[in-house]
């Protein structure tokens, strides 16, 4: 298969640390992590409920057959399918919204299935983050993609002081407002098991109805909001200072400028335009991702909750006392579950590539564990699998504490482990990290989405997720899934002591090398300085 692979190796030291670079160049006015948790959220499209009647359930009727249908997608290279198959199946409009989209294979095969359908007259729009660590898909790719009928607008500029915190960390693909994907998937390789170097082990939802219809009046929501524009690329003409008052110095910027945006747009439009070369390579995904996704079942939720947070947060909204109950819509549900449907019989699981504990996660873990005697585990990254040391940092400062008050600790060993089928042997060599978002309440209740236990998710960004309740069999599927993860993982036993699933002993840093090892030390107190915004 043709691969368009970015070196994930290659990381100088300013990379590894611009992350926190860029959090102390904004973190002036913001709201404080530990305040309470807000009011119930009550308005539509932000929160929505779909219940079925208990009868439509019993009687097998078209209204259980075609609302609230589930699809729980653990496979990377299967999501990706199930992706294209949505998009191919779309008659009207194609509602897309990520936090990444690399340019790459799977962002390239992406963008030559949406461009067949522009050509067919769907409406296509999509909204990316514009993120300074992050952004590939700049104005010059949205231009691009323009000329094949694709609108692509960019959430909050990337050097915006003002909403350089508040980013849309929200994953949504839905199309004709029926049928829809969530979860902690972006776009590209290493998020559907197509990388050379990296992957995640991940997870979406697919979800069929009106839940669908909620996610994509969010979105609308979310393009329609002053936050949400059109980038351009910039112009030529020079500025007003002393400089330019010369001819020949405007002439020369000009020139320069003109020669370096043209070669911008140029290496914009060639990777678009090398589109036509993804039909061989979606049928060779086709092959390995169409039997896994046969095996996933899709059932009915007798109970659905959609809930997202709102858009346009910033520093202005960040300071008022008002701001988590207006803006910070997901976590208030999120606690409400772990407080509400966690039983002291039933185990509590979550999985989360991020694992920072700030006050009110700590108050609701000491709860359900200390007070409810509920058995709590959390499945996360080891410094081994981590793409962020500065987390692992606090995560290893703090989690050994945490394990002697009662939290069965998992973590990923940085290994494939032959979770599902992939497209070659050369992918399961690679170095693996977990990237899921989901939490097993009990045994009917559960969630999927794209919040991290972190304060990024929790505080800044704007974040969303479906909640099922009532269904043992897709509670179970999603359990098994997770707990299949956990049986590849070491569990933390104490200070730097790790075991397998048979008991032997075990690296607590999941295989991790010594350069990682001194990085990650190195990082430890910037990392708990910065915290607050992690």
């Amino acid at each position: 298969m043709r691969t368009i692979v970015r070196n994930k190796n290659s990381k100088s030291p300013l990379s590894l640390l611009r992350p926190l670079i860029i959090l102390s160049a904004f973190s002036f006015g913001l709201n404080g992590p530990f305040a309470d948790i807000g009011n119930p959220p009550d308005r539509y499209p932000f929160y929505s409920v779909s219940e079925l009647a208990p009868q439509s359930l019993q009687s097998h009727s078209e209204e259980s057959r075609d609302e609230n249908q589930i699809q729980l997608l653990h496979s990377g290279i299967a999501s990706l399918q199930k992706r294209i198959d949505l998009i191919r199946s779309a008659k009207k409009r194609i509602s897309i919204e990520y936090f990444i989209w690399e340019k790459d294979t799977a962002g390239l095969l992406m963008f030559h299935e949406l461009i067949k359908k522009a050509k067919e007259g769907v409406d296509v729009r999509i909204i990316l983050d514009k993120s300074i660590t992050i952004i590939e898909m700049d104005e010059f790719y949205a231009e691009a993609v323009a000329k094949y009928g694709i609108d692509l607008r960019h959430y909050h500029r990337a050097l915006d002081p003002a909403s350089a915190q508040y980013r849309t960390h929200r994953k949504i693909l839905v199309v004709d407002g029926h049928e829809g994907i969530t979860g902690g998937r972006n776009i590209g390789d290493d998020y559907f098991d197509l990388d050379e170097v990296y992957n995640f082990v991940d997870r979406d939802i697919y979800v069929k109805g009106k839940i669908a219809k909620a996610m994509e009046d969010s979105f609308d929501a979310f393009w329609n909001d002053p936050i949400v524009k059109k980038s351009k690329v910039l112009n030529t003409q020079p500025g007003s200072n002393r400089l330019f008052r010369d001819r020949r110095n405007r002439d020369r910027y000009r020139n320069h400028r003109q020669n370096a945006l043209d070669k911008q747009r140029a290496e914009a439009a060639e990777w678009i335009e090398s589109h036509a070369e993804m039909e061989e390579v979606a049928s060779q995904v086709e092959k390995v991702a169409r039997p896994i996704l046969k095996s996933y079942p899709i059932a009915a939720c007798p109970k659905l909750t959609y809930v997202t947070d709102r858009p346009g947060a910033h520093i202005g909204e960040g300071v008022r006392d008002e701001y988590k109950s207006d803006f910070r819509i997901f976590r208030k549900v999120l606690f409400d579950f772990i407080e509400n449907k966690t039983r002291s019989d039933e185990e509590f699981i979550m999985a989360s590539p991020y694992f920072m504990l700030n006050e009110q996660w700590q108050k609701s873990l000491s709860h359900v564990i200390g007070k409810k005697g509920v058995e709590t585990s959390i499945y996360t990254n080891s410094l081994g699998s981590t793409d962020a040391f500065y987390v692992a940092a606090n995560f290893y400062d703090k989690i050994y504490d945490w394990v002697d008050f009662g939290l069965k600790t998992y973590v990923h060993d940085s290994k494939y482990d032959s979770f599902y089928p992939v497209y070659s042997e050369d992918i399961e060599e690679t170095r693996w990290g977990m990237h899921d978002k989901s939490q097993v309440f009990n045994d009917d209740s559960f969630f999927v989405g794209t919040y991290n236990i972190d304060n990024r998710s929790d505080l800044y960004n704007a974040e969303m997720g479906i909640f099922c309740e009532g269904s043992s069999v897709l509670a179970e599927n999603l359990k098994e899934d997770i707990k299949h993860r956990i049986g590849k993982s070491y569990q933390i036993i104490g200070k730097e002591k790790a075991v397998d699933s048979e008991g032997n002993p075990a690296d607590a840093y999941g295989n991790a090398s010594d350069k990682q090892i001194t990085i990650m030390k190195a990082f430890t107190l910037p990392a708990r300085l910065f915290k607050p915004l992690m």
